[in-house]
C-alpha cells in the first residue's frame, strides 16, 4: 500500500480499479461505435463519482466489485487518494470526448478516447495507473505543509 497522501487517507481496491479499468476500455469502445456524444457524459459522471469517494454510487465501481468477487480476487487495498486523481482525469477525458463528438469533430473525439484506452490498459493488463504517476509528480512540486510551516 502507498503512504497516505492529502485527498484522502481512505484506501480501495486494486483488483476492482484494474476492472473498472477494463470495463471502462469496454465502454469507450462502445462510445466510439455509437458516436453519440451524450454516452461519454454518462462516463464522465461516473468518474467524477469515484473522483469524489462515491463509489456506491458509481456502476462501474459495483459492477467492478462483484466481478472481483466472482473471480474470488481477495482485496487489495491501495490509497485512494492517488486513484482518485486518476478518476477526475477520466472523467476530464470523457467531457474531452462528449465535447468533440457533440461538435462533430469524430477523429478528435477518436484520439481523445485513444489517450483514454491506452492509459485505461496500462491500469487493467499491468497495474500501471498514468493518473497515479502524474498525481505523485504533482505532490513533489508542491510545498509539504511542514515546509509552509517552518517558513513562517
Amino acid at each position: 500500500m502507498t503512504e497516505s497522501c492529502p485527498i484522502s487517507p481512505d484506501v480501495v481496491d486494486d483488483h476492482a480499479t484494474r476492472i473498472g479499468a477494463a470495463l471502462t476500455i469496454l465502454i469507450v469502445l462502445a462510445i466510439l461505435w455509437q458516436g453519440r456524444f451524450w454516452l461519454p457524459l454518462l462516463l464522465a459522471l461516473d468518474f467524477g463519482l469515484r473522483s469524489r469517494g462515491w463509489s456506491t454510487f458509481s456502476p462501474i465501481a459495483q459492477v467492478s466489485k462483484v466481478l472481483r468477487q466472482a473471480f474470488r480476487l481477495q482485496p487489495r487495498p491501495t490509497n485512494a487518494g492517488p486513484k482518485r486523481f486518476a478518476a477526475a482525469i477520466g472523467a476530464l477525458f470523457s467531457l474531452g470526448i462528449a465535447a468533440a463528438l457533440w461538435r462533430h469533430h469524430p477523429r478528435v473525439a477518436l484520439v481523445v478516447a485513444a489517450v483514454l484506452i491506452l492509459a485505461a490498459s496500462l491500469e487493467a493488463f499491468l497495474g500501471y495507473c498514468v493518473g497515479c504517476k502524474v498525481y505523485g509528480v504533482i505532490q513533489t512540486l508542491l510545498p509539504r505543509k511542514e515546509d509552509t510551516h517552518a517558513a513562517h
